[in-house]
């Protein structure tokens, strides 16, 4: 049968372990004592072993897994954004009790800056760094680490229930705006601009603003595109086919005009040339028989 672990333990940051611990800060995983695998062994507790800590002077709680049982005697490890959210200094008394929580299938994400935002592909950084990550809390405040930068993101939504394990769990991922951006909506709507850069949830801020500028743009030039659009259709205006094979109306009226003239002209510039040299072959033809009409001389003389 299944009993339920429940202890007391002072709490310490993970900066008081040695500097090869304290990658441990962004993640969600705490540190025990050995004493407390005998007891979670003896009790059957099951993998994966995830707690409930509470603060019993504040009363506020949240949910964490186990990464070691290393830690000294009557001492637990946790990272330093854990103490925040419980409200612990440090040597202060908690209560550590085994939880059992549903595996989550979404969650929702609001930064506390929008510096989290210029990073290149966020929604994928996020999605590594829960990774270290064995449970998650509705309302409690994170802390990831990427490029040696410190991330601050709240969980403001999460299904389907206020506390979920994230261990073999397929969980979708989305973002709400960060804080800062809903501080900076207020006093202009142009400062909301670099808050909802490369947001997923739709908000559509600086599209607004490039529809009006087209419009003045294609009021502008209006004018211009009706003043170029009668030779634009002058140009067109010669003849085409169509599908039908018939020719259509408009270019049978406008093409006459402009080949037939360029024909007659040649034609008639044409003639005179044929019936000049007409004239002058026949006065040359004229010539020579002329010139044959003298005395002429028999074989037989």
């Amino acid at each position: 049968m299944t009993g339920r672990f429940n202890q007391k333990f002072k709490a310490y940051p993970i900066s008081f372990l040695p500097k090869e611990k304290h990658s441990l800060e962004s993640g969600g995983k705490i540190l025990l004592p050995p004493s407390s695998l005998n007891t979670l062994s003896r009790l059957n507790i099951q993998y994966p072993m995830l707690f409930e800590i509470s603060n019993p002077i504040t009363g506020r709680t949240s949910h964490c897994g186990v990464l070691e049982f290393t830690a000294e005697e009557g001492v637990c490890y946790l990272p330093y954004w854990m103490m925040q959210n419980l409200g612990l200094n440090e040597t202060d008394f908690i209560d550590i009790k085994s939880a059992t929580l549903p595996k989550g299938t979404f969650v929702k994400i609001q930064p506390r800056t929008s510096n989290f935002l210029d990073i290149s592909n966020p929604k994928a950084v996020l999605e590594n760094s829960l990774r270290k990550f064995a449970t998650l809390t509705k309302d409690e405040e994170i802390m990831i680490d990427y490029n040696n930068n410190k991330y601050y993101l709240k969980v403001v939504e999460i299904k389907p229930a206020n506390a979920i394990s994230i261990i073999e769990a397929d969980v979708s991922v989305d973002f709400a705006p960060p804080m800062d951006a809903k501080e900076s909506q207020n006093p202009t709507p142009s400062s909301s601009q670099p808050a909802s850069k490369g947001l997923t949830f739709g908000s559509g801020s600086s599209a607004p603003k490039l529809i009006p500028g087209k419009k003045k743009k294609d009021d502008s030039d209006s004018d211009s595109d009706s003043d170029s659009e009668e030779p634009k259709f002058k140009a067109f205006g010669g003849s085409g086919a169509r599908l039908d094979g018939k020719i259509s109306s408009s270019p049978k009226t406008s093409s006459p005009t402009s080949t037939t003239p360029t024909n007659t002209s040649y034609m008639n510039k044409a003639a005179p040339n044929n019936n000049n040299n007409n004239n002058s072959t026949n006065s040359d033809n004229s010539d020579r028989f002329k010139s044959f009409s003298g005395k002429g001389y028999s074989l037989k003389d």
